[in-house]
């Protein structure tokens, strides 16, 4: 879905012609602020129709980082160019630009780097790996390497990723262990064990960018390597009705740090498709800066695997297992049973693992 904010009549005209599935805003009622602030919570696409700099004022006071920002794009009202303002590559802008202008017979306008030059982009690697990224500022350092025509040094196990077709010619494994790696692919311990160095709490969603970078560097962590770690756990959730985040998030963090798994490597939330509109998970959801999936019922039963089942649950919601099976669809084949179903009065939690991608 795609916010679209238009000014004039034409721009109304330019956004009803885009056939993605959109909310049509008119900015000349004022209600720009709360779909703005709406947009940068849950990383609803924003697409601007009229003048660049107007959008740039809107969308200024939200900006708060690349990894974490949504798309935001803009067109002139005549449909001609269709220009990518943030979060090209991570949030996807780029390609929505050139979706859109694709449809609409328009120029989408690239003006990243390692687009132009169609090279190695390392935030376009960590998407699509399913990698987060811990120290962002870092990329430009890697960046402008690949610019350079440098071939990147990678440190990662396993070494799978070095060898995919679209990245092997600029990555290659480190040679021995005294090489210092260009990239940095960390595992979940490793993780753990750094946030804690750097005072950061590993059970808890990771601090803004620009303070968590400080307080690793204080903590040794060089900025001139990019270090990026896997963001490959799925938590699935039940709760009663109206169970709030203050429930739920502290149970969450207790299973978490049982079993020494970093908050920051959760990739989704996941549950019952009666569950779509819960404060609580919706809320989890936003806190942890990643999707809310759900799914049917009958989604659920097609889960593969062993599951802890419940008549209660059954009977209320016409399948036996909620959370467990709810991670496992979002964790997918070769999934990794982490957590069975763990409860407290109100709530159930599963977490799997996804399988080597």
């Amino acid at each position: 879905m795609i916010k679209v904010i238009f000014f004039t009549e034409n721009g109304r005209n330019l956004a009803e012609r885009i056939p993605d599935e959109k909310q049509l805003i008119d900015g000349r009622t004022g209600v720009t602020e709360q779909n703005l602030s709406e947009a940068f919570v849950k990383k609803i696409p924003l697409a601007f129709i009229g003048a660049t700099g107007i959008a740039v004022r809107l969308i200024a006071p939200y900006i708060k980082d690349k990894t974490t920002d949504p798309a935001v794009i803009c067109m002139d009202e005549k449909g001609r160019f269709v220009i990518p303002l943030l979060s090209g590559h991570i949030g996807g802008a780029n390609e929505l630009a050139e979706k859109i202008a694709s449809e609409l017979d328009a120029t989408a306008v690239i003006t990243t780097a390692t687009d132009v030059n169609h090279t190695f982009a390392a935030d376009i690697f960590a998407k699509e790996n399913g990698l987060g990224i811990l120290n962002p500022s870092a990329i430009k350092t890697v960046s402008s390497k690949v610019l350079a025509g440098q071939v990147l040094s990678v440190k990662s196990a396993p070494t799978h990723r070095l060898y995919q077709s679209d990245y092997k010619k600029y990555l290659r494994p480190v040679q021995g262990n005294d090489e210092r790696p260009d990239i940095d692919i960390v595992g979940n311990d490793w993780l753990v064990s750094i946030l804690n160095a750097a005072g950061i709490d590993p059970f808890m969603p990771l601090p803004e960018r620009f303070t968590r970078e400080e307080l690793l560097l204080n903590a040794g962590i060089s900025d001139r390597c990019l270090y990026l770690y896997e963001k490959n756990i799925c938590v699935g959730v039940g709760c009663r009705k109206l169970t709030g985040f203050d429930e739920i998030f502290p149970f969450l963090k207790d299973v978490m740090q049982h079993k020494n798994l970093c908050m920051a490597s959760i990739d989704s939330i996941s549950s019952i498709d009666i569950k779509k509109d819960e404060p609580g998970l919706v809320n989890l959801s936003g806190a942890l800066g990643v999707p809310f999936k759900v799914y049917t019922a009958d989604e659920l039963k097609k889960a593969e695997g062993h599951f802890k089942p419940s008549p209660f649950v059954e009977a209320q919601v016409g399948v036996d297992n909620v959370c467990e099976r709810a991670a496992a669809l979002s964790a997918g084949h070769g999934a990794v049973k982490l957590v069975g179903k763990m409860k407290t009065e109100r709530v159930t939690i599963s977490i799997y693992r996804k399988g080597l991608r």
